[in-house]
């Protein structure tokens, strides 16, 4: 029985890559397009806002900086039911950027220095887009407006606190004690700062090239489906670029909270073997996206921002979905193509 549901499922993993391999064949003006829109979005906005924190991460791990003592274990504890060393993991998701709150978590267990079962807890939490994705790519050069960035990054920091909270009620039956399960120490042959750039430069190819993918990707279904709310599902920074055109800041604020699936798939790659229940970790997604729209709604009427229209705007944003059979069918097969990624092995 086993064996033939894993027959079918090797059927169909290879008539989805036949599909994938047929579109961008067919679609080839859109991929390229796609590609050339991704690498843009690499080098103008991910690279210059992640790669510094990417790198620092790494050398966190490696070096062993984190917060050790009675004072920040118990602290963290009260919060979310972390200790200390996983709890530098989830700040550093929130400042850091969306990878790499993950990479740390992937970088301390493989160390030896967290629990599989610490580092499965902190996995669900330590996502952010940062500040310099949030306050410069969105507030300042999206909208014109750094008070919007502020915003967003406030919001953010308030959704992850909210769901560390829920976190730790929703994991109360399990033990997170501090010793160490995983007992692979890796000894380093040369200098700690040159390890810590050079994996952080093969992380950051490794992104890229995840980015223009769903870039690619994206720019098919968007040729019959025409709403900027696809970009929100699949990939953060497309979203955002887009829905700034209508200045819609709630669903600014969602796509950054969700995070999309191309930044789903870094955050799996950077875990590594650490196994999460990846449903649950979906639902905290699209919890911290409402949350931090609610968040941002409310503040931006509390401080009474206004958010001008500049000259920029590109027009009215199209809310409603085509009917395109086409469209639908690509985005039918991206949802199928998640569902698979998200198959607990």
């Amino acid at each position: 029985m086993y064996k033939k549901r894993l027959a079918d499922n090797s059927q169909i993993k290879l008539l989805l890559i036949i599909t994938l391999a047929a579109a961008a064949i067919f679609f080839s003006k859109e991929v390229s397009g796609g590609i050339y829109k991704g690498i843009y979005f690499c080098v103008e906005v991910l690279i210059p806002s992640l790669f510094p924190f990417m790198v620092i991460s790494t050398l966190s791990a490696k070096s062993g900086m984190r917060f050790k003592g009675k004072k920040f274990n118990k602290t963290a504890n009260i919060l979310f039911g972390l200790n200390g060393e996983t709890l530098f993991s989830v700040i550093l998701g929130i400042f850091g950027g969306y990878p790499v709150g993950a990479r740390s978590i992937g970088a301390l267990y493989k160390q030896g220095k967290i629990s599989i079962s610490e580092a499965e807890k902190a996995s669900y939490i330590a996502l952010g887009a940062g500040p310099g994705f949030l306050i410069t790519f969105v507030g300042i050069k999206l909208l014109n407006n750094i008070e919007i960035g502020i915003i967003l990054l406030t919001s953010q920091i308030c959704s992850v606190f909210l769901l560390g909270i829920l976190n730790k009620f929703i994991f109360l039956k399990k033990e997170y004690n501090s010793f160490i399960e995983n007992k692979r120490a890796v000894k380093h042959s040369g200098n700690l700062f040159i390890e810590s750039v050079t994996d952080a430069v093969y992380s950051a190819m490794e992104m890229c090239a995840i980015v223009c993918v769903f870039s690619a990707f994206l720019s098919v279904i968007e040729k019959y489906i025409q709403s900027d709310y696809v970009s929100v599902f699949m990939e953060v920074t497309a979203a955002c670029n887009k829905l700034s055109s209508g200045v819609n800041i709630p669903a600014i604020a969602f796509a950054v909270g969700f995070g999309g699936v191309c930044v789903h798939f870094q955050v799996f790659q950077a875990l590594g073997n650490i196994k999460i229940n990846k449903l649950l970790y979906f639902f905290y997604r699209i919890l911290q996206g409402v949350i931090t729209a609610l968040i941002t709604t409310a503040l931006i009427k509390i401080f009474d921002i206004t958010i001008p229209v500049f000259s920029s705007v590109k027009g009215n944003l199209t809310l409603g979905l085509s009917t395109s059979v086409i469209g639908s069918c690509l985005l039918v097969l991206t949802g199928i193509c998640f569902i698979f990624s998200i198959q607990e092995e």
